[in-house]
């Protein structure tokens, strides 16, 4: 069961709000959202419920040991919480939701080291950690966030309960829309190029499935943050935005300013800063930046798909830091053809385990540039995937700019609003009942 499935959308979700919201003491609500999420995480993990709850007791000994004695304690716990996380990698046996769930547990560690933190009791701490709309795929919330902004939506009980209700109800459809309607729908172009295998495709095939891959990639995970984000507005909390239009941005540095933001920011404040940041020389920030990004693609995984690239974005951005970023801003039509570029070649590293696979897909996207002989491709294949996928590629290039979901989210009151966002959800129910869903794609990590 995930966000994007009918039992969530019409049993879970409706009878967990109702029992939430019937339950009148704070108090009470954080016990029930605790056992809320770990029967949500039961009913397609149950086999890791265990693992879970261990990693839960262990977090709330480690936060009183870092509480108490700071940095020894923050250090073997850092050791601990990343030696479980490289386990899970490397074992074979991955953890639904580990690699957010262990960075989540460690900013929780280094904000209480920091003195970033008020007093936070075990109830505050568990809710934080077992926050279902989050547990699998982030976003990576900070506790302070989560809980200062929670008290402030709960205040002017009724009419905040009731804006709430709306305006997540909101993003949750825009969200299951982008993920079913977008997404799934676009999934079976890279299915159809794998299936074929990528030495017989043609080249606008190739660039055509990598456009596919780039957009499907954007709209699974940024369809699962806004489902989330809708979630808590419905709690009453709320969830950091973790995408801001990346595929408008004019230089690679940018784009990740703006995509999965809260991963970015995790690794800026409790990695790169303590590292020195850019604040001694050249040569240190691109050593720093080096680092960042290995242990970036580590995070998605120990493939060396990963590893390289992770490797291929550190290029590209210590170039920009080194001399390219004051081209780019003075030409901003070239940074934004340059990111539109260099972003879909990016993912052919992260979407093929395989560095077969990898090889061949470059000499497929450059074959004018190096032929080859031998290889049985089809002149035309782009012809029959056009006619195929061209709509969905069309709507996901004009919904990778921000107005459709802004117009949205403006008009949701007016009927005209109201009656699209119908559509997008019953539209969205229709395809999920035939049986158009694939899992989130972030799951993997």
């Amino acid at each position: 069961m995930d966000f994007g499935s009918i039992p969530f959308i019409v049993w879970f979700l409706p009878a967990f709000l109702l029992i939430y919201y019937v339950i009148p003491s704070d108090r009470s609500r954080k016990v029930v959202l605790i056992l809320g999420s770990i029967g949500f995480y039961a009913v397609s993990y149950t086999v890791w419920i265990p693992h879970l709850l261990a990693l839960t007791c262990l977090t709330l000994l480690a936060y009183q040991g870092v509480q108490r004695f700071g940095k020894p304690v923050l250090a073997a716990a850092v050791l601990l919480f990343v030696g479980i996380l490289v386990w899970n990698k490397t074992s074979g046996q991955l953890m639904p939701g580990i690699s957010f769930l262990v960075f989540t547990i460690l900013a929780l560690l280094f904000d209480c080291n920091r003195k970033q933190m008020t007093q936070t009791g075990v109830l505050q701490i568990l809710s934080y950690l077992l926050f279902f709309p989050k547990m699998l795929s982030g976003p990576i919330a900070r506790l302070e966030d989560m809980e200062s902004k929670r008290v402030l939506l709960m205040g002017e009980r009724n009419r905040r309960i009731r804006v709430g209700m709306e305006y997540g109800l909101v993003c949750f459809i825009i969200g299951l829309g982008y993920k079913v309607l977008l997404a799934n729908s676009l999934s079976g172009l890279w299915y159809d190029i794998q299936t074929i295998g990528f030495d017989s495709i043609s080249t606008p095939l190739a660039w055509m499935g990598i456009l596919g891959y780039s957009m499907q990639l954007y709209f699974d995970f940024q369809g699962y943050s806004l489902m989330a984000i809708g979630i808590a507005k419905m709690l009453g909390y709320r969830l950091p935005n973790n995408f801001n239009s990346p595929y408008l941005s004019k230089s690679i540095s940018e784009f990740y300013r703006r995509w999965h933001m809260t991963l970015g920011s995790w690794f800026r404040d409790y990695i790169y800063i303590p590292l020195g940041g850019s604040r001694k020389g050249r040569m240190r920030t691109v050593i720093n930046l080096g680092i960042v990004w290995i242990l970036t693609g580590l995070w998605h995984g120990f493939g060396w798909n990963f590893l390289l690239w992770g490797c291929f974005l550190f290029f590209w951005i210590s170039v920009e830091k080194l001399w390219l970023r004051s081209i780019l801003e003075q030409h901003p039509v070239l940074g934004h053809i340059y990111v539109c570029f260099l972003i879909p070649l990016s993912w052919v590293f992260f979407a093929l385990p395989e560095l077969q696979d990898i090889k061949w897909c470059f000499l497929r996207l450059f074959a004018p540039l190096v032929p080859q002989d031998g290889v049985n491709v089809l002149a035309v294949d782009y012809l029959k995937y056009g006619s195929m996928y061209g709509p969905f590629l069309l709507a996901g290039v004009c919904c990778i700019f921000p107005f459709v979901e802004r117009w949205l989210k403006r008009h949701y009151r007016k009927w005209y609003g109201t009656v699209l966002l119908l559509v997008i959800f019953w539209f969205s129910i229709y395809q999920l009942s035939n049986g158009l869903n694939n899992p989130f794609l972030y799951f993997r990590f």
